[in-house]
């Protein structure tokens, strides 16, 4: 693209400033005296000669070389003022040194000398050194003024007047030359690059203008037309027409001057233009109207990149308003998103990211199902750590809409390539989960520690039991027991072995998991529930397989009494639970009848008669009673000490032998099974036989009947009661018991009229001996002291007992004869006993339980007015 195919614009404003009848000439810095000796002279212009009102002349010089004059064709100026270069006709470069304002300036050096008029100077300076770029006619050069004047040639074409000039230090101080066909940039390594302008050519001048785009004037016939060019970005900035054409001779523009920031136009007719560049908002808004948005981009982001740089459009700089860029940047994106040119949109929001609000262009491209550049644009949201859980969604769900995997790879494994994005990670997995990319969320939950989704993708999306058993081994105790509790019972059914293997490793310590939370986990698993409780016994509380009663016992000393608690409430679980499962186990059921196999009772025996199983009693009577267990029932009857049990369960199964056997095993701790024995005997037992006679007694019976005579157990009559509940029991069985017990209570009731008389008796004698204190006079006739022997000798003290004492024997105790005083504390003992017992009445009914003969117990306590308070007689 040539320049005379820019577009063109008016970015300047143009003002007259000087007109040819203003009186006062402005000073000019090179002059010439009466001789016609170039002079150098230097004004201070901020001090003012109060008589001529012009600046104050600093400082002069001539400017000669070898005695002819040559006029001065070109100068330049260090910006310091330390160096002042001038170029002659003659093809001479003088260069002074010294400070222009201070001192005076030192001999002129000669720094280039040739055949060529010198037609453009300038300095630059880079803070180390010091280069003159020298243009002639036919070259331009480069010489470096801080060390030794060294010359190099740059190019072999040289430039005409007024058509090369420095840019200034702030724009990379290049020398631009016009010539006809281009405009050429040169730095200290050579030519640079070239714009190519068609315009010029013959009758056209070309000025690149300090500090100003190039500006280019061509004659016409209404004066001279200025152009100027923006290189940097490509466009005509500004263009008009100077200069007048007055009877047939055009006056034509002198020089182009840029100062301040501004451009000075001098005409020939003396007159001074200043072209003034309107402000960025101003040249914005003229490009808006036109759609250039790219163009208002370039010239906003490119202010402050010199010309020759070639700069990218959106590279922006450090001095100016990012907002504005991105407020263009916008309203770009809008201008061809409403041309649907919906690629190029994007790329003009993706440079928004970060100051445009993301849900302005999402609902654009979602409204436009542009799901490839919603794509793009998500993406750079992440890169830049500014989406949400939100925009990974929409992210994730635009990858597997688009079906590429490929970039969904490159998004979630961005870690790998050592570009970290930070997103959400639960929404990642989620979304993966949905769009069925299982693979990528397992991966995401590995690489971040997320145990829970792990397992839930292993074990509910791709079936991957194993994996998922090992991955929990991976995990610490409290994160493996959390997993097992969620997905036990699947591991279970999937893979029984490899989780059975986990749980009896966690459950296996004494401080381990609690076996008994893991249980439920082996719903119609019996089998492996049995094995891994089993494993659990054996590895936690030292006890293997097929154990009986010598078992580890279960106190630990490293536990405190909560600890210990815990073992023990778990070890009463887990063996009620084995119970449980051997019962369900050996259960066999023929013909209707349930009966346990030899295998399996012998385990549930193993583990009945272990002292350490600490298991429910009452819950493992239940176990066996519904399962028909008949060892285990009698085992933990006998355990019980529930004897009438025993009792009544041998009765239930009709065994006689069993029933004699019970009652002589027991008896002695509990009389009441022969009675017991004897009721059912009298009503279910005494069924007549072949081998016995009619008045013959069946042998249980007769041995029930004569345990109960030896022990006394029961009355003859109460014995008969219960014989006549059945009338297959006749007075001839029974009459050897009837006899033997007529017989001893004939016998005793002798013994009893004997004691009774005796009683009598003797009572009657003592009511004589009562009566006879109370009513006879006593005549004491011992001559001496019951206690030394002596002669009785007064003072002497007489018992109503006939017992005399001396005084000094007795001593204190004279209240009472010493010689009956044990035998009254005996009798006294006694009394007290009594009254004391009667209202101990829990004695009285232990004691009654305990008895064969509770009649006996209650007589023996009526015969010792135990149930009467006694008096004292006076």
């Amino acid at each position: 693209m040539t320049v005379s195919q820019w577009r063109q614009f008016s970015f300047f404003d143009r003002e007259q400033v000087v007109d040819a009848e203003e009186p006062d000439k402005p000073p000019s810095w090179l002059q010439d005296d009466d001789s016609g000796v170039p002079i150098i002279k230097v004004w201070n212009l901020e001090k003012a000669d109060k008589t001529a009102k012009t600046p104050v002349l600093m400082r002069s010089s001539k400017v000669q070389h070898g005695n002819k004059v040559f006029p001065v064709t070109a100068v330049a100026v260090l910006k310091n003022l330390t160096q002042v270069a001038v170029g002659l006709e003659n093809g001479i470069v003088l260069l002074f040194r010294g400070d222009m304002l201070r001192d005076k300036f030192t001999k002129p050096r000669v720094v280039h000398e040739g055949s060529e008029t010198i037609t453009g100077l300038g300095f630059y300076e880079d803070g180390k050194s010091t280069t003159l770029f020298i243009v002639t006619l036919a070259k331009i050069l480069s010489c470096v003024t801080s060390n030794k004047d060294v010359l190099q040639t740059l190019d072999e074409q040289g430039a005409d007047f007024g058509n090369s000039i420095l840019t200034p230090q702030e724009l990379n101080q290049e020398m631009v030359i016009g010539r006809t066909e281009a405009i050429y940039f040169y730095g200290l390594d050579g030519r640079g690059p070239c714009f190519i302008i068609d315009d010029l050519g013959p009758g056209r001048e070309g000025s690149p203008g300090e500090g100003s785009p190039p500006a280019f004037g061509a004659e016409g016939a209404a004066g001279t037309v200025l152009t100027l060019y923006d290189l940097k970005n490509k466009f005509v900035a500004y263009s008009g027409t100077f200069g007048t054409s007055e009877g047939g001779s055009p006056k034509a523009i002198k020089s182009v001057l840029g100062e301040w920031g501004e451009l000075f136009v001098i005409t020939d007719d003396k007159k001074m233009y200043r072209l003034e560049e309107k402000d960025l908002d101003t040249k914005l808004d003229i490009l808006f109207k036109k759609n250039m948005y790219a163009l208002a981009i370039n010239l906003v982001t490119s202010s402050s990149v010199p010309p020759s740089s070639n700069p990218q459009p959106q590279e922006p700089s450090i001095d100016f308003d990012y907002g504005t860029v991105v407020e263009i940047y916008k309203r770009y994106g809008d201008w061809l998103y409403s041309k649907t040119e919906y690629d190029m949109a994007m790329q003009q929001y993706l440079r928004t990211v970060g100051q445009l609000e993301p849900s302005y262009v999402i609902r654009k491209f979602l409204d436009a199902q542009r799901i490839h550049n919603l794509t793009s644009y998500l993406q750079a949201l992440h890169e830049r750590g500014l989406a949400n859980a939100d925009h990974t969604t929409l992210l994730l769900n635009c990858y597997t809409k688009l079906k590429d995997e490929k970039r969904l790879d490159r998004f979630i494994k961005t870690a790998d390539s050592g570009t970290e994005i930070s997103f959400d990670m639960e929404t990642a997995i989620r979304v993966c989960r949905q769009g069925g990319y299982y693979d990528h969320a397992l991966y995401l939950a590995k690489r971040h520690g997320r145990h829970k989704w792990v397992l839930t993708i292993l074990v509910e999306d791709v079936t991957r039991y194993g994996e998922s058993v090992e991955y929990i081994v991976r995990l610490d105790n409290a994160e493996a027991e959390d997993e097992l509790k969620r997905y036990g019972p699947i591991l279970v059914k999937e893979a029984p072995g490899d989780t059975t293997d986990v749980l009896v490793g966690l459950c296996g310590t004494v401080k381990g998991a609690a076996p008994e939370d893991f249980i439920h986990l082996y719903v119609e698993q019996r089998q492996w529930c049995i094995e891994f409780l089993e494993r659990v016994v054996e590895r936690r509380w030292g006890e293997g397989k097929g154990k009986g009663k010598a078992g580890t016992p279960l106190p630990t000393p490293t536990l405190d009494d909560f600890e210990r608690e815990r073992e023990l409430t778990s070890r009463k679980i887990v063996s009620n639970t084995l119970l449980e499962l051997y019962l369900d186990g050996g259960t066999h059921i023929e013909d209707g009848v349930r009966s346990i196999t030899a295998s399996w009772r012998e385990k549930i025996m193993n583990l009945l008669q272990d002292d350490a199983a600490n298991y429910d009693m009452d819950q493992a009577l239940v176990l066996c009673k519904t399962h028909m267990f008949k060892e285990g029932i009698l085992y933990l009857y006998e355990r019980m000490r529930l004897h009438k049990d025993i009792l009544q369960f041998q009765m239930d199964e009709q065994d006689p032998k069993a029933i004699i056997a019970t009652c002589k095993r027991y008896g002695d701790a509990d009389s009441t099974l022969w009675t017991t024995a004897l009721t059912y005997f009298a009503e279910k037992g005494t069924h007549p036989s072949a081998t016995l006679g009619p008045d013959q007694c069946p042998p249980e019976l007769l041995e029930v009947l004569n345990t109960i005579d030896k022990r006394n157990l029961l009355p003859p009559l109460q014995v008969v009661q219960v014989l006549s509940k059945n009338a297959s029991v006749t007075i001839g069985m029974v009459r050897g018991y009837l006899t033997r017990r007529l017989e001893a209570e004939r016998k005793a009731i002798d013994e009893s009229e004997k004691l009774i008389k005796s009683y009598r008796d003797e009572t009657d004698r003592m009511r004589s001996q009562i009566e006879e204190l109370k009513s006879s006079p006593i005549v004491f006739q011992a001559t001496k002291c019951e206690l030394c022997r002596q002669q009785l000798e007064l003072p002497t003290v007489h018992f109503m007992c006939r017992h005399s004492f001396h005084q000094r024997c007795l001593g204190e105790s004279d209240g009472e004869c010493p010689r009956c005083a044990p035998e009254h504390r005996i009798i006294q003992e006694l009394v007290r006993g009594q009254e004391q017992s009667a209202g101990k009445h829990d004695v009285f009914l232990q004691k009654l339980q305990g008895a064969e003969d509770r009649f006996s117990v209650i007589a023996d306590y009526f015969s010792k007015n135990t149930f009467v308070t006694l008096k004292p007689v006076d």
